[in-house]
């Protein structure tokens, strides 16, 4: 089919699947966590280090289920394990509001969304969208992961105004009604995964065609996990990756109380994460209809390499608030392209046939990176109260992750321009 024809038949999973991805562990869990970090400092008197920390417990719990739901969407299928981990993230948001106090529950928690939540992060929506679109993967797979961009830019400034007038327990809540009442009933009713078939036809979970019978997963083409460990790619991918992932994370999630230690107040703080969320967006667009028409190497090497400028611009002492919002700009910009590349490279090198499995794996170490990420920035910024040290060596290790990510070379067979 042509992509016109692709997205006429898809463009109800790509909807679902980009609220999915806005609504869960990589979108708004992700992205409204810096706002949280100053009102909690506030409110039980831990250290700023001290909650960055959560945010690796989340991470690390995300890393661990995204093999396991990986093989669970393989044989599943992507709406039950959506619909069950987004309904576990409801519950978790309202328990969040429950600490008490404990440090040590507040960690828990975030472990235990990540672990209940692990059916609601990139691996599951872009499988959706990888087993609907070929000739426009990279397109649909942009606007899919856009959902993020959307929570990036919507959900900072929406969380602060709730916690400013009702309380940082009013933030969560608020969250969690966000996806029971909105983000459950759009993938409920329009994630429909397409299985491989014989003819044009689209065959879907919910009977969309009847007049294609699906095929055994030996006639998808591509590569087994165990095969696509013996690849170079796969190892490039991985180590590039922890890399980017870990430097991107860390910066995200200090970048409100980054912003309030340079002057700002913490609504102007929130509004600025807002612009870097407008970035988010705009590169998830633009990165997935690049990816249709230039080499997967040259958007990588470009858009993950041009953070590493704007950290250098943040640690100046004094920049002015244009050099400032570049940087933020720019990290959008890689924040929304490293997901994408994520997923557009799995497909694209190692093929269909195990994608869920070879893509969960991926998501390892991207995870562990941004896990660690967090941790790094937060000890940094205890160790040398302040955040300039932590921007140098972001700035070093997201040059060496571009380098080794766009050194990945695409197999002829699956490379659809022909570069």
């Amino acid at each position: 089919m042509t992509s016109a024809t692709e997205f006429r038949h898809g463009w109800r999973v790509v909807l679902a699947s980009s609220t999915g991805n806005g609504s869960g562990l990589s979108g708004l869990a992700f992205y409204t966590f810096g706002v949280f970090i100053v009102p909690l400092v506030g409110a039980f008197g831990w250290s700023r280090g001290q909650v960055s920390v959560a945010a690796s417990f989340l991470l690390i719990g995300t890393a661990i289920t995204a093999p396991i739901i990986g093989s669970l969407i393989d044989r599943l299928g992507t709406r039950r394990v959506a619909v069950a981990s987004m309904a576990g993230l409801v519950v978790g948001y309202c328990l969040l509001t429950q600490l008490g106090g404990s440090i040590t529950a507040f960690y828990a928690a975030w472990l235990a969304m990540a672990l209940i939540g692990g059916g609601t992060t990139p691996v599951v929506w872009t499988r959706a969208v990888n087993m609907w679109f070929d000739k426009g993967r990279g397109l649909a797979l942009g606007l899919t992961l856009a959902g993020s961009g959307i929570a990036g830019v919507l959900g900072p400034p929406a969380a602060t105004k709730l916690i400013t007038t009702y309380g940082w327990q009013a933030g969560y809540l608020g969250i969690a009604a966000f996806i029971a009442l909105i983000a459950i009933p759009v993938i409920a009713f329009n994630l429909a995964e397409r299985r491989p078939a014989t003819s044009g036809a689209p065959t879907t979970e919910t009977g969309t065609s009847k007049s294609a019978a699906p095929t055994s997963a030996a006639d998808v083409p591509g590569l087994t996990l165990q095969e696509s460990l013996y690849t170079v790619s796969f190892w490039k991918i991985c180590g590039g990756f922890f890399f980017v992932a870990a430097m991107v994370a860390g910066l995200i999630i200090n970048l409100v109380p980054l912003l309030i230690d340079r002057g700002l107040s913490q609504m102007a703080a929130a509004e600025i994460a807002g612009v870097m969320g407008f970035a988010v967006l705009a590169g998830r667009i633009g990165v997935g209809y690049l990816l249709d028409l230039v080499p997967a190497n040259i958007v990588s090497r470009v858009l993950l390499g041009l953070p590493g400028l704007g950290c250098l611009l943040l640690s100046i002492d004094g920049a002015p608030t244009w050099m400032v919002l570049i940087s933020v700009m720019s990290l959008g910009f890689a924040a929304a392209a490293e997901i994408d590349l994520v997923a557009y490279l799995v497909s694209r090198c190692f093929g269909m046939k195990s994608y869920g499995k070879i893509y969960g794996w991926q998501l390892t170490p991207f995870y562990i990176g941004a896990a660690v990420g967090p941790l790094i920035v937060g000890m940094m910024y205890d160790a040398f109260q302040g955040y300039v040290e932590a921007l140098y060596v972001s700035a070093v290790a997201l040059l060496v992750g571009a380098f080794v990510i766009g050194s990945v070379k695409i197999p002829p067979e699956y490379d659809r321009k022909g570069h």
